[in-house]
């Protein structure tokens, strides 16, 4: 069964300061965003917004979404894993960047297709209100939006890539192709494995992050998928680490398969919670070349 992502309003949305710090020039609010209408039972989405203490809104800038990991041992298993790396951004760039806590399976444990495919489903779109916060900022350019994910925030950011289109870059570190290659193992679903893992191929990243790379037009004919306002598909860099217990070596190469020549794929000597220097630079240099104002 396809799902069905909801039309969100035009207007972007509201939202309240719980708190605020400056870092070295850089504005970091604590906020709380107006949920998606139609009764998302997660409540206002909680989220950093970082940017320049001072701004020039002459000029254009560009936006990001980062999407965190699972971990609920780690101290950054949350909305801060990215912190310093957006403050990073507004620093060097004047850039834009929301920062939302996720909240499936953080808050919620799976247990089965129906609820699960709706619980993603509510995420995305609550992502998507993230985006919309974003480009609502002064200035933020709307062909220069990326989106960077870790783990299941990757993966939910691969679904990104064709509810949404509007970004033109995406990272996606360390994710997993299917839902199912998390839920399964690791948390106690009920009924057949194999009924489960087709209930959910329509939103499996790997079937997005494929149907992104290509879309057939009026005639059929296949040609590269483009967001608005851009002659391009939208670029990924895939990153996984060679030494990822959760994650085999292949699954990097299953996913550069699948977005075709729109795609980039580094591995490192690295664990699943892909925290080396190398892995932030090669990130922040693809995110800089895709988002440049040229």
């Amino acid at each position: 069964m396809t799902p069905t992502f909801p039309d969100l309003p035009t207007e972007p949305p509201a939202f309240e300061i719980a708190g605020a710090e400056t870092r070295d020039g850089v504005l970091i609010r604590d906020i709380r965003v107006a949920p998606p209408p139609g009764g998302d039972v997660a409540g206002p989405i909680e989220a950093y917004l970082v940017e320049p203490e001072i701004l020039d809104a002459r000029a254009s800038r560009p936006g990001l979404l980062f999407a965190h990991w699972f971990d609920t041992n780690a101290p950054n298993g949350n909305r801060t894993e990215y912190l310093d790396e957006a403050a990073d951004w507004a620093r060097r760039h004047r850039a834009a960047a929301v920062l939302p806590q996720l909240t499936f399976p953080w808050a919620g444990d799976p247990t089965g297709s129906g609820a699960d495919a709706e619980r993603i489903v509510a995420e995305v779109t609550r992502l998507r209100r993230c985006l919309d916060l974003v480009l609502a900022r002064p200035a933020v350019d709307p062909a220069r939006l990326g989106v960077v994910g870790h783990d299941f925030g990757g993966m939910y950011a691969a679904l990104l890539a064709t509810v949404d289109g509007r970004p033109a870059a995406y990272v996606l570190v360390a994710a997993v192709p299917r839902w199912g290659d998390w839920f399964l193992p690791f948390w106690p679903i009920k009924g057949d494995r194999i009924d489960y893992l087709r209930a959910m191929r329509p939103l499996d990243p790997i079937e997005h992050v494929r149907a992104a790379a290509s879309v057939r037009d009026d005639s059929g004919v296949i040609k590269p998928a483009a967001g608005p306002g851009r002659g391009d598909p939208a670029r990924i860099l895939f990153q996984f680490g060679r030494h990822d217990f959760y994650i085999a070596p292949m699954t990097g190469r299953e996913f550069a398969r699948a977005a075709g020549d729109a795609a980039e794929l580094k591995a490192y000597d690295a664990e699943h919670e892909m925290a080396l220097p190398e892995i932030l630079a090669d990130r922040t240099t693809f995110l800089e070349r895709e988002l440049s104002a040229n």
